[in-house]
């Protein structure tokens, strides 16, 4: 070659991101690309002379000779690939392309383009090693072979590493298992378990941060001080830990990785890890879902006994059946080895024909998988249900050949599932019966009420509830329940016969206080889930028959303490008398002598007599009010309750007109919210309202203009229950110092001297008692010469 064409033969050579060479015959390199430092760890001018042969991978040598024997014999282009040992002994695999190049005199060299397909042959071992596992995991392969197969994936990949994967318990807490295919049991045991339960360190943030989580070396980590000289004991320095979630974002599992020296992982192996990530998140899941199928089935199997299964087999090019097993059995013809479409269709019931036809030109035209479930008569007359599978076999073109399949008698299994269904439908309805039950507060009403609910319950024509004596001896209450089928039941025929399910009824102590029975179902035998639902049912009457007692016990208090109300009712009517009449006849003296004495002898007597005379006088009249205000108090406590609309605003208008016509040289401002309706008792919200507005224009008697208001609070105005309705009276009066507000509502209880303001202190203890009546409260807010006002609520709806 002239220098032009080699200077630009040598640019490309250093432009080219692949590997270049030129070889002679003796596959000597003559030149090479710089990018050889980067693929081989070789600078350029270390290959010139040497032979490549001697960098290939020693299983790789003879194929890369045949490749360049090809080249020589004059092979226009040949493609290749083998792997190199880099300068620091790993390896890298190229994808070649080579041609030779023909010289003067016959001399030439082979010229060669190398790519770097490392990363693209690792990729695709991970691949066909996913593939691998995922084969191995429908193949139902073991948890623990999965697993150690996906470890030795890891290992493979990165010679040093030593792996294992740990799988936890439910709650993600404690370890379940470990499995390693290079790490000793003992080690797992021992290291697992006091990982997971270290509060700091790689592992635990590796739990708590849910990402990959590394310790670059275990001898100068505290957290595995204890565990270091394990660690040391089977060549291990350094470790990382990546958490596998499951379904939910469950901790399932944890992938762990050791090394015999100091190292933090790489971009690629945490690549690496995440792909063992989702197989080991797909193992555990299978493996769950296998055992919670094998543990469903395994109930099944316990619950109905195991199902006979037949196999069969039909060659496409006929109509024929061989059968194979319980196959003839299942379907209720003779034990002949093969059996005809038309003896086939023969047994099965009419109406399932039609789909079985069609599943026949299905599998006949090769449609896929299918399953099919159709019923047969016996030769004994009986009905049973079968459940067939199928699936196509194809011969290499992809034409069908054959269809195998197996058939199960599921009759038991149909009729538990019906069993189960209906269980389910009593559950509901047993539910609907506990708040029924709940609501019978009579032992006579809840026996009827049980008596008829475990009939419908059962499906049972007679039902019968026995509650006897604490004794045992004797009957305190029988109840029957029957239907059209009968016209009356004889509950000792019924207990005694033995002819359906009996069941105790048991309080709460243990003790059997009765029996409930239901017989003659109509329809079929009585099942286990009849025998359960009505033992709960049985728990239900025994708690509502307890608590229908503890009603009748405390409907029997009542009674008494209303007898007792009643009777000290009857004592204060009788008090109320004596007050009444025996009190005022001398209080009446009293007044009337003195009335006689000022009007006779008035002028004659001298001042101080006449003040002794107008203050015994104005006593006997305070004395007068006083039984009058008592009399009130207890007349508005006992009087009958009587309830009906009442616009107070209208009663509020009328006390203060009277007010006002009483007192006409008085200025006063009214406001009266309009229309303000409550239910309760007019007499006694016409009392309180009296009393209120009586203080309200009394405490404003000193003010130029009394100013007066009434109203209603909005719903969002106050604290309070939403179930009343709160209202006020407001005055600009003298008002008083709230820390004595709480004396306000008792008798006799005055925060104003009797000189400033008549009243005998009865009155807000009145208005008290009355809004007690009415559901509601009473509450007052003042201030020292800056008004008052009274609030009280009345509840809505009936007290």
């Amino acid at each position: 070659m002239t220098s032009a064409p080699l200077l630009d033969l040598q640019r490309v050579f250093d432009l080219s991101q692949d590997l270049m060479c030129m070889t002679d015959a003796h596959t000597r390199f003559v030149r090479v690309s710089a990018s050889s430092a980067r693929i081989l760890g070789y600078q350029p001018d270390e290959l010139l002379g040497r032979k490549c042969l001697d960098l290939i991978y020693p299983n790789d040598l003879q194929a890369t000779l045949l490749a360049h024997e090809t080249v020589l014999r004059g092979a226009q282009v040949v493609e290749f690939e083998n792997r190199y040992v880099r300068k620091d002994g790993t390896l890298v695999e190229l994808s070649w392309t080579s041609t030779w190049l023909a010289g003067a005199g016959g001399a030439g060299a082979t010229y060669s383009v190398a790519r770097d397909i490392t990363n693209r042959k690792r990729a695709e071992r991970l691949r066909e090693s996913q593939r691998e596992v995922l084969q191995m995991i429908v193949a139902g392969s073991t948890l623990g072979d999965v697993l150690r197969r996906i470890c030795s994936i890891m290992e493979v990949f990165d010679a040093d590493a030593r792996c294992a994967v740990t799988v936890l318990d439910g709650a993600g807490g404690r370890v379940r298992t470990a499995f390693s295919p290079s790490l000793p049991s003992r080690f797992l045991s021992v290291v697992q378990d006091a990982l997971l339960g270290m509060p700091h360190g790689a592992c635990a943030h590796a739990l708590r941060s849910g990402r990959t989580a590394t310790c670059a070396d275990i001898t100068k980590d505290p957290d595995w001080r204890e565990l270091a000289a394990l660690g040391a004991e089977h060549g291990l320095r350094a470790c990382w830990f990546t958490p596998v979630f499951g379904a939910r974002g469950r901790l399932i599992a944890v992938i762990a990785v050791y090394y015999p020296h100091p190292y933090e992982p790489s971009d690629r192996e945490l690549v690496l890890v995440q792909a063992a990530v989702s197989l080991v998140a797909l193992a555990i899941a299978h493996a769950n879902a296998q055992t919670q199928l094998k543990e469903s089935l395994t109930r099944v199997e316990l619950a109905q006994a195991i199902a006979r299964l037949g196999y069969w087999e039909r060659d496409l090019s006929n109509d024929k059946l061989n059968v194979y097993g319980e196959t003839t059995a299942i379907l209720g013809i003779p034990g002949e080895r093969s059996v005809s479409l038309a003896s086939f269709l023969g047994v099965v019931l009419e109406a399932d024909r039609p789909a079985l036809i069609a599943a026949y030109s299905e599998a006949n035209r090769g449609d896929g998988s299918a399953g099919l479930q159709f019923r047969v008569r016996h030769p004994d007359g009986s009905v049973r249900y079968v459940h067939a599978e199928r699936r196509v076999i194809r011969d290499e073109s992809g034409r069908p050949t054959h269809i195998i399949g197996t058939m199960q008698d599921v009759t038991e299994r149909n009729e538990a599932d019906r069993e189960r269904q209906r269980y389910l439908t009593q559950l509901a309805a047993l539910a609907a019966a506990a708040r029924k039950v709940n609501s019978v507060l009579t032992v006579d009403e809840l026996l009827q009420v049980i008596t008829d609910i475990a009939r419908d319950l059962v499906g049972a024509h007679v039902a019968v509830c026995v509650l006897k004596s604490a004794d045992d001896a004797t009957v305190e209450c029988c109840k029957t329940s029957h239907s059209e089928k009968y016209t009356s039941v004889a509950p000792d025929s019924v207990l005694q016969e033995g002819r359906g399910l009996t069941v105790s009824l048991a309080a709460a102590s243990g003790r059997r206080i009765g029996v409930l029975c239901v017989a003659d179902k109509q329809s079929g035998e009585f099942a286990s889930n009849d025998e359960r639902v009505l033992s709960q049912l049985a728990d239900l009457a025994a708690v509502g028959l307890e608590n229908a007692h503890l009603y009748a016990e405390l409907e029997e208090r009542v009674r008494k303490r209303t007898a007792e109300l009643q009777e000290s009712n009857k004592e204060l009517e009788a008090f109320s008398y004596s007050v009444s009449h025996d009190l005022r006849g001398p209080l009446r003296a009293i007044a009337g002598f003195t009335g006689l004495l000022r009007d006779r002898h008035y002028e004659t007597i001298d001042a101080d007599g006449r003040r002794c005379i107008d203050r015994v006088l104005a006593g006997t009249q305070r004395m007068s009010n006083l039984i009058d205000d008592l009399l009130e108090l207890g007349r508005v406590t006992r009087v009958e309750f009587r309830r009906r609309q009442v616009d107070l605003s209208e009663y509020v208008r009328a006390a203060l007109t009277r007010l006002r016509e009483a007192s006409p040289e008085r200025a006063a401002a009214i406001v009266i919210e309009p229309q303000l309706v409550v239910d309760g008792d007019a007499g006694l919200l016409e009392i309180a309202l009296e009393n209120l507005l009586d203080n309200a224009w009394k405490f404003t008697a000193s003010r130029p203009v009394a100013e007066i208001r009434f109203g209603a609070l909005a719903a969002d105005g106050v604290a309070g229950d939403e179930n009343e309705r709160t209202f006020f009276v407001q005055d600009n009066g003298v008002g008083f110092d709230l820390r004595y507000a709480t004396n306000l509502f008792g008798v006799f209880q005055r925060l104003h001297a009797a000189g400033e303001f008549p009243g005998t202190g009865v009155g807000l203890a009145t208005v008290q008692r009355i809004v007690q009546r009415h559901g509601g409260r009473i509450w007052a807010d003042a201030a020292v010469d800056r008004g008052a006002t009274i609030y009280f609520s009345i509840a809505k709806g009936q007290q």
